[in-house]
């Protein structure tokens, strides 16, 4: 190799690594953008993700304060306000409860299970938490046919909020399928000195008076 071919052939590595030097150099102060919206998504996912882990071992308080987190960083996360919903709602914050709920439905409109945790808090509002479920769970047991369970959990409705129009009509209706149509005139009675308009409840109530004869 003569001596140009080696000057030069040193001239070409002092030059690649510079141009190396150079590249390590740039990709040292790269800047990383904050406000890039995947960056925002990752965080909001995070939040979530701590937030379900506590959730998951009962610590609700401090759930909250991540799902918060995670819907301030990304206000159409609707996984996250599917949980804070759950979350207010299984520690009987039934305002923020309904609050969340009416914004995952927002989000999503065709949510059936949101459309019924929303219309669940907004009858725990309306009527009380134990009335309520003692009123749902007496409608199922009406449903299959089991007449004796849900005229005693329309009882306890009652017991619980003796205001609770539905369930005087649908106790009514369980006596009378029940066979005991003293009861049901007693039960459809009291109704209709509650929602005097109803004319079924009026009809049921001459089938029950009919009943006694």
């Amino acid at each position: 190799m003569n001596r140009n071919t080696g000057i030069y052939l040193l001239l070409s590595i002092l030059l690649l690594f510079f141009s190396l030097s150079g590249m390590v150099f740039a990709l040292d102060t790269v800047e990383i953008d904050y406000g890039d919206p995947n960056t925002a998504e990752g965080y909001a996912q995070t939040m979530f993700d701590q937030g379900y882990n506590l959730y998951q071992v009962g610590r609700y308080d401090d759930a909250v304060q991540f799902f918060i987190d995670s819907i301030t960083a990304k206000p159409d996360f609707v996984k996250a306000w599917y949980w804070l919903a759950r979350t207010y709602q299984e520690t009987n914050m039934v305002d923020e409860a309904i609050w969340a709920w009416q914004k995952v439905i927002q989000l999503e409109p065709d949510n059936a299970q949101a459309q019924y945790f929303l219309k669940k808090m907004q009858n725990w509002k309306l009527y009380g938490k134990e009335a309520w479920e003692a009123y749902e769970q007496a409608q199922n047991a009406y449903l299959q046919g089991q007449y004796t369970s849900a005229i005693q959990l329309f009882e306890t409705a009652i017991k619980e909020n003796p205001n609770f129009d539905a369930a005087y009509y649908w106790l009514g209706i369980s006596q009378l399928k029940n066979g005991d149509y003293a009861a049901a005139t007693r039960s459809l009675e009291k109704y209709l000195t509650l929602q005097p308009q109803d004319k079924n409840a009026q009809y049921w109530l001459n089938q029950a008076k009919k009943g006694q004869n």
